[in-house]
């Protein structure tokens, strides 16, 4: 097997169960592709190139949490109002996990912001 077929063939997606007591569940948080979090660092700027973080915020956490016993994404688009009145606290975890699994830094976030 070739040096590219046995890079196109591994499973380097990162993944962490987390605990969440205050929802009384327990989640798996995978890192992002490489193209969802292009599209996502692309999508993250708003007009004057400031990271949206309304927008982001809730995007990452879609994306990053699933159920552990079934693989399936936890959330959908239309559950960002409901997710976003959940205790920032909380999110902050799931968020820190799923950003550092992505491999965003803070020189990665700063970058988003600049266009």
């Amino acid at each position: 097997m070739s040096i590219r077929d046995r890079i196109i063939a591994a499973n380097d997606t990162a993944a962490e169960l987390l605990v969440i007591p205050e929802w009384g569940v327990t989640v798996e948080v995978r890192s992002m592709s490489g193209a969802a979090r292009a599209v996502l660092v692309q999508d993250a700027a708003n007009n004057d190139s400031k990271i949206n973080f309304a927008k982001v915020l809730p995007e990452i956490i879609i994306g990053c949490v699933f159920d552990p016993d079934t693989g399936e994404r936890v959330f959908e688009s239309e559950d960002t109002e409901a997710l976003m009145e959940k205790s920032g606290q909380v999110l902050d975890k799931v968020l820190a996990i799923a950003m550092r699994l992505s491999g965003f830094t803070d020189g990665a976030v700063d970058a988003a912001g600049k266009g």
